[in-house]
């Protein structure tokens, strides 16, 4: 099966699969996409925080990550509030016990689309 995700597949392994898990469970497990989305999203903070030698912040979880001054400098606000909604979105399907709109999994599959080919297009081997 294909994916909108595997020109990333033999750079990053395993973000693929997460990617491609939450594309996979798209339309039968709105939660379940959400959840795997958060957690590409989240070792692709890492890729980039470890790539540019950032300062880890006060506290090491994906929220203080992605609002930590570097880091937003380097990606910028687009991407930072792309990333921000994925998180939130993947926190609220794992503690929340209302149901996640499919819609909202669309948005935030959109969303990690996105920021996956600008990580990409800047932080792998062969941008190309």
């Amino acid at each position: 099966m294909t994916s909108n995700f595997d020109f990333i597949e033999s750079e990053w392994p395993q973000t693929h699969a997460d990617c491609a898990r939450a594309e996979g469970y798209l339309t039968s497990d709105p939660r379940t996409a959400c959840i795997y989305a958060r957690r590409a999203a989240e070792q692709l903070v890492g890729l980039i925080y470890d790539v540019d030698r950032l300062p880890l912040p006060y506290k090491n979880d994906l929220a203080a990550r992605i609002n930590q001054a570097e880091f937003r400098n380097r990606v910028g606000v687009g991407i930072g509030q792309k990333l921000n909604l994925i998180r939130s979105l993947g926190n609220k399907a794992v503690h929340d016990t209302q149901p996640i709109p499919p819609k909202a999994a669309v948005d935030v599959l959109r969303e990690l689309h996105h920021v996956v080919v600008w990580t990409a297009f800047r932080y792998s081997t062969n941008p190309a």
